[in-house]
C-alpha cells in the first residue's frame, strides 16, 4: 500500500488539521465513495418500499472477499466505514457489529411473515441468503480456544503480530496525536495497518450480546445449530465491582454498580488494569440478548436494570446524552435500545426507563406539512427510523407510528431503495477527536425493520 495513503489515513484518525504525519508527503484523494460497495442497479418499478429495500440490501452485501490497494473486506458485510468527518474521506472498516443489526431486520422477512408484509418467495429466498451469508461473516470474528476470551466476539479481528515497512514510524505518530485510549488488546482494523499496538482493543460485551443474539435467530430461522456457549458467563466476569478504573465517571453512576462493563480484558495483567467503562445502551444490549436467552437471572442483569432506570428516571441522558453512552452519540439509539430489551428481550423490569424514553420521543418529534413525523438529531432518517422502532415496541401511539413509517418511505431512494448513510456509533479519543462510523445499509436495515414491523401490527389489528 502507498505510503500517501497510510499518511492519509492516520491524518482522518487523528483529526489532524495536515495531511500527514511528518513532512514532504504526498495527498492522497480517497474516494468518496469508498463505503458505497458493489454498484446498485435499478429496483424494478412498482416494487414496495420493503422490497426495495431487500433489492438494496442484496446489491450492496458483498458476496465474494475483496482486497485491492484501498481496502480489505469479506464475503457477507455491508459497506460500513470510518471517518473524522460526516463527509469523508472514508476508510473501509471490517467489524461484525453492524451487520448483527442488519440480520436482525432480515429475520422479519420470512415464509410466516411474507403475505402480511407482500412478499414474493423470491424475497423471502433473498432475505434468507443474505442472512446466512451475515452469519458466515460473523463468525470468522470468534475467538477460538485456548484464548482466555474464547466464546467472545470482537468489534474487529485479531491484529497480525507483524508490522508492514514504515508501519511501526506510523504507528507512532498516530499514538502521540491520539494520546489515547489505551486499551492493550489484540484487534485492530483491517484496513490500518499501522493501527498502534497499544490502541488495539479486547472483545466486548456489547458486540458478543448482539452476535449471540443474531446466532439465536439463525437458529431459529434458518436451521442453525444450538447455541451451547454459556456467553453469559463472560458477561458476568466483567462487572463493574471496583476492580478496574472507570473511563466514564457520573453522578448516575454510582460506586461498584454491578453493572456490566463494556470491554472484556482478559489480555490485561490483573495487578494493572486498564480502564474499563460502564455504558447504558452496552448494559441494554446485554440485558436484550440476556432476555432472548431467558438468562436473566444471573449476576448483573438486575444491578443493569436498576442503573438503566436510574439514569433516565433522572434525566441523565437528556443532560449529557454524550456521557450516558461513550459509543453512541445523541441519535436515539439509547431509546431503540431500551425498548427493544423491554420488548423483544422481555426485560419488563426496565417499565420506569421504557415510559420516560417514550414521553421524550413524544415530546421531540416533529411533523411536516404533509403530516409526516420525523426525528432529526443530524441523521433524520436513522432517527426516525429508531425512534418508531422504540415506539412500536409499546404497541400504543399507531399513529405517530404510522405518520413516521409515511415519512421514511417518502425518504427512501426511489431508484435503488436505500437511505443515507448516517452516524450509528463514534470512537472518542483522549485527545478530544472523534471518529464516526457509517453505513447505508444500516440506516436502511434499521428502516425497512421499521417498514416492515408497523406492517405487522396493521395486519395484526385487521
Amino acid at each position: 500500500m502507498p505510503v500517501g495513503f497510510h499518511m492519509r489515513t492516520v491524518a482522518v484518525i487523528a483529526a489532524s488539521v495536515v495531511a500527514c504525519v511528518s513532512a514532504g508527503c504526498g495527498a492522497i484523494n480517497l474516494a468518496e465513495d469508498e463505503c458505497a460497495g458493489p454498484e446498485v442497479p435499478p429496483a424494478a418499478p412498482g416494487l414496495s418500499p420493503i422490497a426495495k429495500a431487500l433489492h438494496f440490501l442484496q446489491h450492496t452485501q458483498l458476496i465474494t472477499d475483496v482486497r485491492d490497494r484501498k481496502k480489505t473486506d469479506w464475503e457477507g458485510d455491508w459497506p460500513q466505514c470510518f471517518a473524522r468527518d460526516r463527509n469523508g474521506p472514508y476508510i473501509r472498516d471490517v467489524s461484525p457489529f453492524s451487520p448483527t443489526f442488519i440480520h436482525h431486520a432480515l429475520s422479519l422477512i420470512n415464509e410466516a411473515n411474507a403475505d402480511a408484509l407482500g412478499l414474493s418467495q423470491a424475497d423471502v429466498d433473498a432475505a434468507r441468503e443474505m442472512r446466512l451469508r451475515a452469519v458466515q461473516f460473523i463468525r470468522r470474528f470468534a475467538v477460538d480456544p485456548p484464548c482466555p476470551d474464547a466464546g467472545t466476539f470482537g468489534f474487529w479481528p485479531h491484529a497480525p503480530r507483524s508490522w508492514k515497512p514504515g508501519d511501526l514510524s506510523l504507528a507512532r505518530a498516530m499514538d502521540r496525536r491520539l494520546e489515547g485510549p489505551q486499551f492493550m488488546g489484540v484487534l485492530a482494523p483491517l484496513n490500518v495497518s499501522f493501527y498502534p499496538r497499544d490502541f488495539r482493543i479486547p472483545t466486548d460485551a456489547d458486540v458478543t450480546a448482539n452476535v449471540y443474539a443474531a446466532l439465536l435467530d439463525h437458529q431459529t430461522l434458518d436451521g442453525g445449530e444450538p447455541v451451547d456457549v454459556a456467553f453469559e458467563d463472560h458477561l458476568i466476569e466483567w462487572r463493574d465491582l471496583g476492580q478496574v478504573p472507570q473511563r466514564n465517571v457520573q453522578p448516575w453512576l454510582p460506586d461498584e454498580s454491578g453493572a456490566f462493563l463494556t470491554w472484556l480484558a482478559y489480555h490485561d495483567d490483573p495487578s494493572m488494569p486498564n480502564l474499563n467503562d460502564v455504558d447504558l445502551v452496552v448494559n441494554a444490549n446485554v440485558l436484550y440478548a440476556l432476555g432472548r436467552y431467558r438468562r436473566l437471572d444471573v449476576p448483573g442483569a438486575d444491578e443493569a436494570v436498576a442503573l438503566i432506570n436510574t439514569a433516565i428516571e433522572s434525566g441523565a441522558h437528556l443532560a449529557d446524552p454524550n456521557r450516558v453512552s461513550l459509543y453512541y452519540p445523541d441519535n436515539l439509539t439509547i431509546h431503540h435500545a431500551v425498548l427493544r430489551a423491554w420488548d423483544e428481550g422481555a426485560v419488563k423490569a426496565l417499565t420506569p426507563a421504557a415510559e420516560r424514553l417514550v414521553q421524550d420521543l413524544l415530546d421531540t418529534v416533529s411533523v411536516d406539512e404533509l403530516g409526516q413525523a420525523f426525528w432529526d438529531r443530524g441523521d433524520p432518517h436513522l432517527n426516525t427510523a429508531l425512534a418508531a422502532l422504540a415506539l412500536l415496541s409499546t404497541a400504543e401511539h399507531s399513529d405517530l407510528v404510522d405518520a413516521a413509517v409515511a415519512y421514511l418511505e417518502s425518504q427512501q431512494d426511489p431508484i435503488f431503495g436505500g437511505w443515507d448513510l448516517a452516524v450509528f456509533f463514534v470512537g472518542r479519543m483522549d485527545n478530544g477527536a472523534e471518529v464516526l462510523w457509517v453505513s447505508s445499509a444500516l440506516t436502511t436495515a434499521f428502516a425497512l425493520e421499521a417498514i416492515a414491523r408497523n406492517e405487522l401490527v396493521r395486519a395484526a389489528a385487521g
